[in-house]
């Protein structure tokens, strides 16, 4: 981005601004420790923090202009004075990204989300430059955020959006106004500020509110609840799933340690992606959908999938382990359904001679949390037959062990990761696979950690 000062203060509508001189901006920063020469330093008013205390220290090192929300704020060097930070950074963004007339791409689910925009980034990078959210910069702040991070000679933004609320997505849709949307799946994450599937269903179809008229809504078809949305309304959307409705159709896989080989109803081509879990086929499909509307070939989107294999970390993540073992990292977040989805992955291994999930508390699941984690007990049970272990971590996750009614599944649990770190260390199994999954805050990376050393 390249903005002079003093268009700052016509296009965030300032109520007053001191500039001594009208240097250019070339970045935004929200934290004066991040500063960079050319930024505009955003100050927030928190609860423990005034960012306002910070802002010197900023042009120290390098800012070129700081916004102000006290206008008695008084310095030297430029400063834009305007009533919310939050807006001024929103309306910017908005600014910046219709200069760049650029594609964008708009993503949301209660799962998948994060290794869908890595998935849709990379297949179309094969021709295209692609910039994407990094991290989990999701939100009214950190979707701005990216929008400003993006190099003027991009051509399609790939923007991850989250809500734990309702009204967020439609914001932040509007705020985009992007060209493809995305719905990976509705799981039962946030459950506790939705009350229900429907509700989650409701709240992540706002992330068409503002698409384009002409834009393209892709989806899991496979849901019900999202297809009775589509349904009624207007808009252009295609379908992924293994239903036969649907417009692209998953009609074959098989899974092997590797790789997985499956088959899509667009192509006569076999197609094979070293991404694990059948959950990812989903992803692919998504992918495959946004990659043909902007313009790729079958066979493009093919050869791009299968050189896909580096997606954000703690998601399925394979880590080596001993000489003959493998531990599958997917402890960056949880629900229900990608706990499932987690445990399906290990199930389909055939050839590992013992298996063992590391299983730990999952969050905001509202007041059905413990009959939720009784489920994915449940679902072992009654679906896997070559489970040999699984170990629940914190007090929740103890109602997942608690429902294994398997004998030929052995269950402990440990109220902390340093007990099952003493544990796994204390009790190896050759030729292993041990699946780590739990909500961010237990984390259980701190186990793998520890029993990696």
């Amino acid at each position: 981005m390249k903005y002079l000062v003093k268009d700052l203060e016509k296009i965030l509508n300032a109520k007053k601004a001191n500039i001594t001189s009208n240097l250019e901006i070339t970045g935004i920063a929200i934290d004066s420790r991040k500063v960079k020469q050319g930024d505009l330093f955003i100050p927030f008013l928190g609860e423990n923090v005034d960012g306002h205390n910070y802002i010197e220290s900023a042009f120290e090192k390098g800012a070129a202009a700081s916004l102000s929300l006290k206008d008695d704020f008084v310095s030297d060097n430029n400063i834009i004075y305007v009533d919310d930070s939050y807006e001024a950074i929103q309306t910017l963004a908005k600014h910046y990204l219709e200069s760049l007339n650029a594609k964008t791409v708009a993503i949301t689910g209660s799962n998948g989300k994060t290794t869908t925009k890595d998935i849709i980034t990379s297949v179309l990078s094969t021709k295209y430059k692609v910039h994407k959210t990094q991290g989990n910069f999701n939100n009214e702040l950190g979707v701005p955020i990216t929008i400003l991070a993006a190099p003027e000679d991009s051509e399609i933004l790939v923007l991850e959006m989250g809500a734990d609320g309702f009204g967020q997505l439609n914001f932040l849709s509007k705020l985009v106004e992007p060209d493809y949307t995305v719905i990976t799946n509705i799981g039962e994450s946030h459950i506790e500020f939705f009350k229900s599937r429907e509700g989650i269903a409701k709240a992540k179809f706002e992330i068409t509110n503002g698409m384009k008229k002409d834009g393209y809504f892709v989806y899991n078809g496979d849901e019900v609840l999202l297809k009775t949305l589509v349904d009624s309304s207007e808009i252009n959307a295609t379908s992924c799933g293994e239903n036969s409705y649907n417009d692209i159709i998953l009609e074959s896989y098989t899974i092997t340690r590797d790789k997985i080989d499956f088959k899509l109803n667009i192509s006569d081509e076999q197609y094979f992606t070293k991404l694990k879990g059948k959950h990812n086929l989903y992803n692919i499909m998504f992918a495959t959908a946004i990659a043909s509307k902007i313009g790729l070939t079958n066979e493009e989107i093919r050869k791009a999938i299968e050189n896909t294999v580096k997606i954000t970390g703690m998601r399925l993540q394979s880590i080596p382990y001993r000489e003959d073992s493998l531990i599958i990292n997917d402890a960056y977040n949880a629900s229900p359904t990608s706990m499932k989805a987690g445990v399906d992955v290990v199930s389909s291994y055939d050839d590992f001679d013992y298996k063992t999930l590391v299983l730990g508390s999952m969050f905001e699941l509202g007041p059905n949390e413990v009959s939720y984690h009784g489920e994915v007990g449940e679902y072992i049970s009654e679906n896997t037959n070559d489970i040999d272990l699984v170990i629940s971590v914190g007090e929740l996750a103890e109602n997942i062990t608690k429902q294994i009614k398997n004998d030929k599944i052995k269950t402990l649990h440990f109220p902390t990761t340093a007990e099952v770190s003493e544990y796994l260390k204390n009790n190896k199994h050759k030729n292993e696979v041990i699946l780590f999954k739990a909500s961010r805050s237990m984390k259980l990376e701190t186990i793998i950690d520890e029993i990696t050393k």
